[in-house]
């Protein structure tokens, strides 16, 4: 398929994974949310009543595949169109990336005490800014993903490893790693159940699942956007309000320790087209400010760490 063909064809998706599944309750009571039109193609988003919400059909590995290697995803400037799906142009952000990524560590060394050095994996470690900062504190500090872009982009930069391919198909060892995180993944996985189930294998007793998601339940921006916000475009496959994702962590043997807000860095690019605003967009390229970067609580997403208790 070209990186612009649309419909994705039948082969993308798992209609075996519709609302008749509920991974988060085990007992499927969905109601349509939101049926939106993204690239002249309808998608449908639904929500259990345990606040799980899904896209049904859900993409499957294929969809990923493809669309984390293609123009659409890494350049709406690239792939020549109107409408951004991912990003206007991905590596242009790495600064945003880098600086983002030496916030992040900062707080967690801080509140997780890391003194001593850790073994982490983090899963879709785009370009490899996190690995690139653990490692220069002394951390054995392992990727994962499934875009082979970032796999040479690491190498080359940051001189970090990455592996390629998805993270529950490689042969890691249990109990290999005593943190793993993952930033803007945890909603992109359409077998999420065999995902945790891996995360929590390859992770040691007492070992910190660490991930940030968007908080569905009383999310101003949600309710203000409606099928606007962000959320609802693939290839999101799921959104969480807490009790449904305190619900998949226990059922995993997960406990969560603690949240925080994630502060990332981002400008008015990447602001302004997330949301859709195209004036904001014109206006901020005519002020030229479009690409000063500032810290700002976005989407808004929370940190949270879970520990492995079994």
């Amino acid at each position: 398929m070209s990186s612009t063909g649309f419909p994705p064809p039948a082969e993308y998706y798992d209609v075996e994974d519709g609302i008749n599944v509920c991974m988060a309750c085990g007992n499927p009571r969905f109601t349509l949310l939101h049926r939106v039109e993204h690239f002249g193609f309808p998608f449908e988003f639904f929500r259990c009543e345990c606040g799980l919400i899904k896209q049904a059909p859900m993409p499957n590995e294929q969809f990923f595949e493809w669309f984390f290697n293609s123009d659409l995803f890494f350049s709406a400037k690239e792939s020549d169109s109107e409408e951004i799906w991912g990003f206007y142009d991905y590596f242009k952000d790495e600064n945003s990336r880098l600086k983002t990524s030496r916030r992040r560590f900062r707080i967690l060394q801080q509140k997780l005490n890391w003194e001593t050095p850790r073994s982490i994996m983090k899963i879709g470690p785009s370009t490899g800014t996190f690995l690139y900062v653990a490692s220069q504190a002394g951390h054995q500090a392992l990727g994962c993903d499934v875009s082979d872009q970032f796999v040479n982009y690491a190498k080359e930069h940051y001189q970090v490893q990455i592996d390629h391919g998805r993270f529950e198909h490689h042969g890691y060892a249990d109990g290999q790693f005593t943190d793993l995180l993952l930033f803007n993944v945890i909603e992109n996985v359409p077998n999420l159940d065999e995902f945790i189930a891996a995360i929590r294998r390859t992770l040691r007793v007492g070992g910190h699942f660490i991930f940030n998601h968007v908080e569905m339940r009383k999310n101003m921006i949600a309710a203000f956007q409606k099928d606007k916000y962000f959320i609802f475009r693939p290839p999101i496959c799921y959104a969480f309000e807490d009790p449904a994702l305190k619900m998949i962590l226990e059922k995993h043997g997960f406990e969560i320790q603690l949240r925080f807000r994630d502060i990332r860095y981002l400008h008015a690019e990447k602001i302004t087209t997330l949301l859709r605003w195209r004036w904001a967009l014109r206006l901020s390229r005519m002020l030229k400010i479009e690409r000063i970067n500032f810290p700002i609580w976005a989407y808004p997403s929370w940190i949270t760490v879970a520990r492995r208790v079994s």
